[in-house]
């Protein structure tokens, strides 16, 4: 699962994406809130995907790989790349939830994600699988990296099977404070101890 993530350095990704717009720094991106998108173009829109065929919204956060193409909720969904440098999980230790920042040091890397539209409002949900080896102990599940030379297969609709996510055996991770629990908190406190 990935419930919070952060994009601490976005001028990488201006300048991949050749954003002219303004991008700041976040540290505690949370659903709800507006995220950067890219498609072959970029959007800002919420982090919470609702199908378009819904009576109420759904607002899902994080689309399971495995089931992504029966899913009913997933399937005539669009396809897109949320651009990161970095996640938090929780693990449950002695009863207490203790937060940790996963990152590839300081390198932005892509979320495979979904998107569509429901009642005039684009929403995306985050596609996770089953985390690396090296993440299992902080948490089972993880968001899906897309490597940069293969982004184009993944928005032109490859099972995600079919694509090298070996990148997840390469994040690193480490407890923060519980400063970053409140996501109203979004600075660089959110990734110190």
């Amino acid at each position: 699962m990935c419930g919070r993530f952060a994009l601490r350095n976005p001028q990488q990704v201006k300048e991949k994406l050749s954003i002219s717009t303004s991008v700041e720094p976040r540290y505690n991106i949370a659903p709800g809130q507006k995220v950067l998108v890219t498609d072959n173009n970029t959007h800002f829109i919420k982090w919470g995907f609702t199908p378009y065929w819904a009576e109420k919204p759904f607002n899902l956060i994080n689309a399971r790989a495995e089931t992504l193409a029966e899913k009913p909720s997933f399937k005539n969904s669009s396809r897109c790349l949320i651009p990161a440098d970095g996640w938090y999980e929780w693990k449950e230790t002695n009863g207490k939830k203790i937060p940790y920042f996963l990152h590839l040091e300081d390198k932005t890397f892509y979320f495979a994600g979904v998107y569509g539209g429901y009642r005039g409002e684009v929403g995306c949900a985050i596609v996770t699988t089953d985390a690396s080896s090296n993440l299992q102990n902080v948490h089972t599940r993880m968001p899906c990296i897309i490597k940069s030379d293969e982004h184009k297969f993944w928005l032109e609709g490859k099972d995600i099977n079919t694509l090298d996510t070996s990148i997840g055996e390469r994040i690193k991770f480490f407890e923060v404070s519980t400063y970053v629990n409140n996501p109203q908190n979004d600075n660089e406190r959110c990734i110190e101890i």
